[in-house]
């Protein structure tokens, strides 16, 4: 089974939209990080406020995107909200 890339894991990733803004996380500048292990994909999601309403929601539309993806097998997300990082 091939490795899968960050290009390709970016551009599913381009495809989930902030339910509040109406854009894609990768647009919004959300996803900090990307670290592709084997078929395992962590990624450092960026949220602008700590109560985010929609951060299950956000996290679990990136989890669908990465394991429709052929090569991925788990998915974690990390959240962090601006200031931590």
């Amino acid at each position: 089974m091939p490795q899968i890339s960050e290009d390709e894991v970016r551009a599913a990733l381009d495809r989930v939209q902030d339910p509040e803004l109406s854009h894609s996380l990768v647009e919004l500048g959300l996803i900090r990080e990307i670290d592709i292990d084997d078929d395992r994909v962590h990624i450092e999601l960026q949220l602008t406020t700590p109560h985010c309403p929609f951060a299950a929601q956000i996290e679990q539309s990136i989890r669908e995107a990465l394991l429709a993806l052929d090569g991925v097998n788990q998915v974690s997300v990390n959240r962090l909200c601006m200031g931590d990082a």
